[in-house]
């Protein structure tokens, strides 16, 4: 006989009765009990007569002795995590068939079998219920099977013999399949695929029969042929039972093959995990499994259990238990816990070592019928977890690895600080939104914003601060823009906006319109109020351009136009594109140009206004393309500062204007030369010692040469700035603040630096004769140079009316057409042999 070894325990509250595995379970159990029942009452009415021969001399009390033997003594045959009970009660059922009224038959086995159950298997509860209504159907089926095939002769003819064979394998084939019924109903619906391996005791079924059949016809001639028959079904138990050990201890080394070949289908750890516990639980028959895993690496303590045919769930703590039973597995050392207090069935714990962290593989709650966990069990688990470690390091490494793929994926993609993308994804969304607008008229949008004076946030309150005005700026314009487009960081204080359809430029302009209102709002970090104005350039495809590169740089363009003009937005215009074919042309033919030293260098005389005597002169580069003819400074000095060319291009004047001052000086001309310095020469910590080394290598003595440099160059950098001037004031060069008037440094400022001279600009010299408010300014540039026991110098003379007024005025020095034109160096000393020999005009101030 077969039934289900298999807990039915009571299922939570509040959930529908068909929702709970006892429940259903016990349905069945009904139905299979009112089945037995209405089976019996159908063969009590229908009266059959089966042969009663020297069967009868075994007597109802041995047949119902004999029923409890077998079913208390029962062979357990393992179905993954169910089981079927296989018992020798075919060869007491065959003898009753024989022997008795078919009804007395079944309720015989159904009390001897009963009574196994009861007081040798201890069996109690939904379980005992189940299986007294699966002996009661099993038994009918038994009977019926046995009265519709056989016949009511006293011997045992070869009819009877089928039919005893029919009837006890139709039985425990019904047998098998309700119990296969209860445990799908139960928690494993998986069950029905595993039918076949269950009816691998079908065999023996066949096989009590048989004996069943021999011993009948033993005991016909002699009485004690009853104990052969013990002797025979005893011998027949235990080689049986054995067989199936020895089957199941293959089974054991195929699953763990299995278990091992199913650890290597998965790289994920949450995937690995659900199978560890599942194959734990299906192997060692556990109603529980667990792995907890002890914090480390940055992460919490972990507990996963398994409960049930499918669900897992995850825990984390923040550390392991204080103690529970299983501590020690975490130290190492495996539990075995047969009578677990509060857990049918015991417990095992076995370590499961991962790296630099502890874990340990739990399960509890073992199945009915198997004798609970024992020291083979162990070892196999032992063996398990080994296995499992190194599958969860594996994993966990992958993990690991692809966490890092992913995160370096993420970080190429996006900007660290605000999280938004980066100059490469936003190309690509601009790549894709092109692409979708390929054929239409509505093309997308780039809307480029640099925030004003962003440096002076930096440089005055920190780059904390300023990392906070980013992020503050990166919350607005993506909750300004929400769904109509995306936005980017493309390094700095540079964000860019995407929208992908715009129908016109004046949407295009009315969104960068209210994008800067939005940036207008002060922005709020604690005490602090700060104001994040930025310049905005935008491009519109397809007009500006119809691949992404054009598009960038065409709103670019727009963004620093916007910035250069004050007006803070602007759509591209080509006008304001300077980044022509033929710029870049320029910038080429300037390089070589430098490098062929083929730049001239001219000399404006520089004279005392109140004695007429020339004091010096201002080097100046000028260029003479081959092409394009003269091109003036004020287009080839930008292209300089912008290509990397200014210092190359300083270098070479500062060195010619030198040698020419040297050749005067040696021709009796004690004069100085000045040569301008651009932006960036004073963030260079060499220039010190280029200077002095070009002073040497000339022969010019270092008061000879003024160097000038403009307000706002001071300004940009004033600590680097400082530092550099201090190294040529000691060297003894000149120093000279070039367009006084026009930045924004104050008297306080001015009085700290090592400075010689102020340079009064030519846009307030030019327009003094006309002008009060031009002279008003001139007079005060000169009061105030003179206060700080400066010299003071005038560009732009070009009429005598200026003269006379900037020396009544006391200014130092002048310059300026009416004096004379920048003049090639050959020039300029011809000029200064006919001033010396009296064949220029003498001017000089008379009141």
């Amino acid at each position: 006989m077969e039934e289900p070894s298999r807990d039915i325990t009571a299922a939570p509250a509040r959930q529908p009765w068909w929702s709970r595995p006892d429940a259903r379970v016990a349905a069945l159990s009904l139905l299979v009990g009112l089945a037995a029942v209405v089976s019996t009452a159908a063969l009590a009415a229908g009266g059959v007569a089966l042969p009663q021969g020297a069967m009868g001399q075994f007597g109802l009390p041995g047949l119902v002795l004999l029923f409890a033997v077998t079913e208390g003594f029962a062979i357990h045959l393992r179905v993954r995590r169910g089981g079927h009970a296989l018992s020798l009660t075919e060869i007491p059922m065959v003898l009753a068939l024989l022997s008795l009224d078919p009804t007395i038959a079944v309720l015989a086995r159904v009390t001897g079998g009963g009574a196994g159950l009861l007081l040798l298997r201890r069996q109690r509860g939904a379980k005992l219920g189940f299986n007294l209504a699966l002996i009661g159907v099993q038994s009918a089926v038994a009977a019926a099977v046995f009265g519709a095939l056989g016949d009511a002769a006293p011997q045992l003819t070869l009819r009877v013999w089928l039919a005893s064979y029919a009837a006890m394998l139709l039985a425990d084939m019904a047998a098998v399949v309700l119990v296969t019924a209860a445990i799908s109903l139960h928690d494993d619906p998986g069950e029905w695929r595993r039918l076949p391996a269950a009816m691998r005791g079908v065999p023996l079924v066949a096989i009590g029969t048989t004996i069943a059949l021999v011993s009948g016809l033993a005991v016909e001639r002699n009485h004690w042929a009853a104990l052969l028959l013990a002797i025979v079904s005893v011998v027949l138990f235990l080689a049986y039972r054995a067989y199936l050990a020895q089957h199941q201890g293959h089974a054991q080394v195929d699953q763990l093959y299995a278990f091992t070949r199913a650890l290597d289908g998965t790289d994920d750890t949450d995937d690995l995990v659900r199978v560890i516990l599942g194959q734990a639980r299906d192997q060692l028959r556990a109603e529980h499994a667990e792995l907890v895993v002890l914090p480390g690496d940055g992460q919490p303590a972990r507990r996963t259990t398994m409960s049930g045919p499918v669900g897992t769930i995850t825990q984390s703590l923040e550390r392991a238990p204080e103690y529970a039973w299983w501590t020690p597995a975490l130290a190492g050392q495996a539990v075995l816990d047969p009578v677990l207090a509060g857990e049918s069935g015991g417990g095992m714990a076995v370590p499961v070592p991962l790296g630099e962290v502890n874990g340990a593989l739990i399960v509890s709650g073992c199945l009915p019928d198997i004798g609970g966990f024992d020291s083979d069990g162990l070892r196999l688990f032992q063996a398990l977890a080994n296995h499992a470690s190194v599958s969860l390091a594996k994993a966990s490494l992958v993990d690991r690895l692809r966490q890092e793929a992913e995160e370096k994926e993420y970080l190429a993609l996006h900007d660290p600080l605000t999280g938004l993308p980066n100059r490469r994804l936003f190309q690509g969304l601009l790549d894709a939104a092109l692409d979708a607008a390929r054929h239409d008229d509505n093309g997308p949008a780039v809307i480029l914003l640099d925030l004003d004076r962003f440096k002076e946030v930096n440089d005055a309150l920190g780059h904390d601060t300023g990392d906070a005005v980013l992020g503050e700026v990166s919350t607005r314009l993506q909750e300004r823009i929400g769904t109509r487009g995306r936005v980017a960081r493309l390094g700095g204080d540079e964000f860019a906006l995407l929208l992908p359809r715009v129908h016109s430029i004046e949407e295009a302009l009315s969104v960068g319109g209210d994008i800067a209102r939005e940036l207008e709002r002060p922005v709020q970090l604690g005490p602090l109020s700060l104001n994040a104005r930025a310049s905005i350039g935008i491009a519109v495809a397809p007009v500006h351009g119809d691949d992404t590169q054009t598009l960038l740089r065409r709103a670019d363009v727009a963004m620093y136009a916007a910035k250069g003009s004050r007006t803070g937005l602007r759509v591209y215009l080509p006008e304001d594109d300077q980044n022509t074919p033929h710029r870049l042309a320029l910038i080429t033919d300037l390089r070589e140009t430098i490098r062929r030293r083929d730049l001239l260098v001219v000399f404006q005389p520089k004279l005392d206004p109140h004695t007429g005597a020339v004091t010096g002169a201002e080097a100046l580069a000028r260029w003479h393309h081959p092409e394009h003819g003269n091109i003036p400074p004020d287009q080839f000095i930008p292209l300089a500062e912008h290509s990397g060319l200014v210092r190359p291009l300083t270098l070479h004047v500062l060195e010619v204007a030198l040698r020419r001052c040297a050749a005067w000086r040696r021709a009796g001309h004690d004069l100085h030369v000045a040569v301008n310095l651009s932006p960036n020469s004073l963030l260079d910590p060499s220039l010190p010692d280029l200077v002095s080394r070009l002073l040497s290598q000339t022969g010019t003595p270092a008061s000879a040469l003024t160097l000038e440099i403009t307000e706002s160059t001071i300004m940009a950098d004033q600590e680097g700035s400082l530092a550099t001037l201090n190294r040529l004031n000691e060297l003894g060069v000149k120093l000279s603040i070039d367009d006084f008037g026009t930045g924004y440094s104050s008297l306080g400022r001015l009085r700290e630096l090592p400075i010689h001279e102020v340079k009064i600009d030519k846009s307030f010299v030019q327009r003094i004769a006309i002008d009060h408010r031009d002279r008003a300014v001139v007079r005060s540039a000169v009061q105030l140079g003179h206060a700080l026991d400066l010299e003071v110098v005038a560009e732009g003379v070009e009429d005598q009316d200026t003269y006379n007024y900037l020396a009544r005025e006391g200014c130092n020095i002048v310059q300026g057409y009416l004096i004379s034109r920048p003049l090639p160096p050959d020039e300029f000393s011809a000029w200064l042999s006919n001033r010396a020999a009296g064949n220029v005009i003498h001017q000089r101030f008379s009141a």
